[in-house]
């Protein structure tokens, strides 16, 4: 790109004209878009008459948000008071290093001089050719020169990846060879982990622009990625001790300045700029010397005072600084702007997942308390490892958060705590984590930070829109990036004043080995792969109403004395997944549970002109239909001697986690209603055989006073649900080694949800194995009673928020 004069004798470059309403009026996160000439062993500039372009006042744009309302693109949103937009302006972290610094001991901030060539500490110098993209060399060269700095090794990093990964949009951005952008896009680039790739497998090529049918590199997506990933990276403040403490600690620093010829001496070793002129030029501050001679500078104009920093260029090893150069402290260009990063920490490669939405923050969000999420469909039995976000909330609280969708809508009260901490600086943070289990499917990751104690608004990266920024425009739908106000979820992507918009909010996982998925796309089909893992063939099933739960709850011991699997079907239909199983099982009796209004004699027909015996047990409720499974289980096996009671309405789950006990011991389950009554048939209440009862649940749920017409009650309770189920395992289930365990839901915000737990009463029965009940992650004393148990198979039964407990006992299990 060619240099050009305006009428006012100021130098810069068609780019900068072109983005000065930008500066004003967009959140973009710098101003300082750079874009090169073509540069060589030695710089030709060359100038021409252009009339200055200021920005307007028409071209401003408000992105804050005064009347604290946020507007959808349907209707109004309710009112979310204190969140404002800003064009991205981070603080930037105050540093201060003391002590010894790794490599470099003796050099200190207050050190006159520091120049890495001294301490080998130096990665080579490249040379950006003919393409305007200084920007990813100046990316590339701070990773690479913390990697040296930190004792990693020396790498070298492929500009052409960094290159075309800015193009076309794929990422958000399409950033031409001769445009130019800010540091923020090569800092995306890094934590978004899309890079970097290694120079020697997609080598450079400076001389050819897409304009001149450059392509991208066949092995774009092949190549290795390097052995290391980005985890933080620092935003520096601009002071003199912040920018020498980032060196020591960190290696290198991203910034640019205004390059302009007049202002370059004659060697080009040497440069200062009295104006406020932007930046033109990406590059990385590497040193400094206090003592450097200000009659160094010898272009247009001079400093007052000796000073420099020594900056890693571009363009080759073109002067005798073999490719570094000074800037002057006093130059009014070089870390005038806020995009001045160094890398702060990597990690190994550990072949973990990001999930992210956003690829580069443009904007910022603030409010006095501000609390986003965003929404990622989770994989198959996943731990989370780390969340990385950004902020300047240097010194604020921290809290970290997993959402669970329930029923299409994220819900905070069922919010589970991750970590908190103190913001430790002001850029991209990665909080690791201890291996947080994910369920499979949806769910959100929250940041909450309060900047209260420092008095200050709370601030959490955004990538947005940029309007007159045609380079970048932002990605982002509806359903991904969430902000909280009164306890509920606003989606951001549904309010005019953002959209499209993205928190910048990343999720780092990792697979954890294990786990069988019984479930099917509904429940017919997950107890249709229950029966088929289960029985190879059965002259026998029982056949129970999908939505009918309390009727065919107290099943499971019938089920397996008849040895057979328990298939849901629709009243008025046989299910398709029935048929399938009738047919490969051999069935030849079907026992259904319920009366007509559960499945009706239509169903009853079909079956019996398949040439199928079929048989009704039923009560005229849940209690009489109880009673008459609990006669045909007597009936079956003559050596009954223990009964066990659970609640009719309250007590379901209880039934279904002492289900496959009872299936094992043939105890049948008898139901109270909701005074606490029990109607037992006399079968039961009159037989001598029976020797001991289990109450399953607390008083509160099977009162006290049944306790009297029992025959040796033993309570078996917790506090709740799961901790009940807990406690049965723990007296069912107390040998050390256990084949299976099965994982259901338990129902806690949805009854219905416990079908699948019914369905695999039968196997887990016939397999001596416990069920284990959840709606989410483990009880305390679920997790106290499995944690040390060997146990072949962990099985997952149905999809939903029990695969959150399934991952939680595999990651259990792999730590063993």
């Amino acid at each position: 790109m060619i240099y050009k004069r305006n009428k006012k004798n100021k130098i810069m470059s068609s780019i900068c004209v072109t983005l000065a309403a930008v500066i004003i009026s967009t959140g973009v996160s710098s101003v300082n878009v750079r874009a090169d000439e073509d540069r060589h062993q030695n710089p030709v500039y060359s100038y021409e008459d252009l009339s200055s372009s200021e920005s307007s006042e028409e071209n401003k744009v408000d992105n804050d948000i005064s009347d604290g309302q946020l507007q959808s693109s349907e209707k109004a949103v309710s009112n979310i008071e204190n969140i404002n937009t800003s064009p991205f302006d981070f603080d930037g972290t105050v540093l201060r290093t003391d002590g010894v610094i790794k490599g470099i001991e003796g050099v200190t901030p207050s050190s006159r001089k520091y120049d890495p060539r001294d301490y080998g500490l130096t990665t080579q110098v490249k040379d950006q050719q003919k393409l305007g993209i200084c920007w990813t060399f100046a990316g590339n060269a701070a990773l690479e020169t913390f990697l040296k700095k930190n004792g990693y090794g020396t790498y070298n990093f492929s500009e052409e990846h960094m290159r075309w990964w800015a193009k076309g949009g794929q990422n958000n951005w399409d950033i031409g060879d001769t445009e130019g952008s800010t540091n923020e896009t090569s800092i995306g680039y890094f934590t978004s982990w899309s890079g970097p790739k290694m120079g020697e497998d997609i080598s450079y090529n400076g001389n050819q622009t897409t304009s001149e049918g450059a392509k991208r590199p066949h092995n774009y997506d092949s190549a290795k990625m390097s052995d290391y990933r980005v985890l933080d990276v620092v935003n520096v403040a601009s002071d003199k001790t912040s920018v020498k403490s980032a060196i020591l600690k960190y290696g290198a620093i991203t910034s640019g300045y205004y390059d302009s010829p007049q202002y370059m001496n004659k060697d080009l070793t040497a440069f200062y700029c009295d104006e406020q002129l932007g930046q033109t030029h990406a590059i990385t501050i590497v040193g400094w010397d206090d003592d450097y001679p200000a009659g160094n500078f010898t272009g247009k104009a001079k400093p007052h005072n000796n000073g420099a920093w020594l900056i890693k260029n571009s363009w080759g090893k073109y002067n005798k600084e073999n490719g570094y150069m000074w800037i002057s402290y006093e130059d009014k260009t070089i870390l005038s702007y806020t995009d001045n990063y160094a890398i702060g920490r990597v990690r190994k490669d550990l072949k973990q997942r990001m999930y992210q939405h956003e690829y580069s923050m443009s904007s910022t969000i603030s409010g006095k308390l501000l609390t986003g999420a965003n929404k990622f469909k989770f994989g198959k039995h996943e731990s989370l490892q780390g969340i990385m976000f950004a902020t300047d909330s240097i010194g604020a609280h921290y809290e970290l958060y997993f959402v669970p969708e329930v029923k299409g809508n994220l819900k905070f009260h069922q919010k589970y705590f991750i970590k908190s901490g103190t913001v430790p600086f002001s850029g991209y943070i990665t909080s690791d984590i201890d291996n947080f289990p994910l369920p499979t499917g949806n769910g959100a990751l929250a940041v909450k930070i309060d900047n209260s104690i420092n008095n200050k608004k709370s601030t959490l990266g955004l990538e947005k829109n940029v309007a007159n920024f045609n380079m970048f425009k932002a990605k982002a739908s509806v359903g991904e990036s969430f902000i909280l106000s009164n306890g509920v979820f606003h989606d951001l992507n549904r309010m005019e004043k953002y959209k499209p918009a993205n928190l910048v909010i990343k999720g780092i996982t990792k697979p954890v080995d294990g786990g069988i998925v019984m479930a099917g796309g509904n429940r017919y089909d997950t107890a249709a792969k229950i029966s088929s893992s289960g029985w190879s063939s059965s002259e026998n099933l029982v056949l129970v109403n999908g939505k009918a739960i309390a009727d065919a709850l107290t099943s499971t011991p019938l089920a397996k004395l008849k040895d057979a699997p328990i298939l849901l079907t629709e009243n008025d239909r046989l299910n398709a997944n029935v048929v399938k199983e009738i047919n490969r099982l051999g069935v030849k009796n079907v026992t259904i549970i319920g009366g007509e209004t559960s499945i009706s004699s239509k169903v009853e027909k079909e079956l019996k002109n398949k040439k199928i015996n079929v048989e009704r047990i039923y009560g005229k409720d849940r209690f009489g239909t109880s009673n008459m499974i609990a006669k045909e289980v007597l009936k079956l096996n003559d050596k009954v001697d223990s009964i066990s009671v659970v609640n009719g309405y309250t007590g379901l789950a209880d039934a279904i986690s002492f289900s496959s006990v009872a299936g094992e011991k043939s105890i049948p389950i008898l139901l109270v209603d909701r005074k606490g009554k029990l109607k037992s048939p006399s079968e039961i209440s009159n037989s001598e055989k029976v020797k001991k009862t289990f109450i399953i649940g607390g008083d509160k749920s099977v009162p006290n006073l049944v306790e009297k017409d029992l025959v040796n009650p033993t309570r078996i309770s917790g506090k709740d649900r799961n901790n009940t189920n807990a406690k049965i395992l723990e007296k069912f289930y107390d040998k050390e080694s256990i084949d299976n365990v099965f994982i259901a839901k338990d129902g806690l915000n949805d009854e219905d949800m416990l079908i699948d737990g019914l369905a695999v009463g039968a196997y887990a029965s016939k397999v001596y194995s416990p069920i284990v009940i959840s709606h989410g992650k483990l009880s305390d004393e679920q997790r106290d009673v499995l944690k040390n148990k060997k146990v072949k198979n962990y099985i997952q039964v149905g999809n939903g928020m029990n695969s959150m407990a399934t991952t939680e006992l595999l990651i259990l299990s792999s730590k063993k």
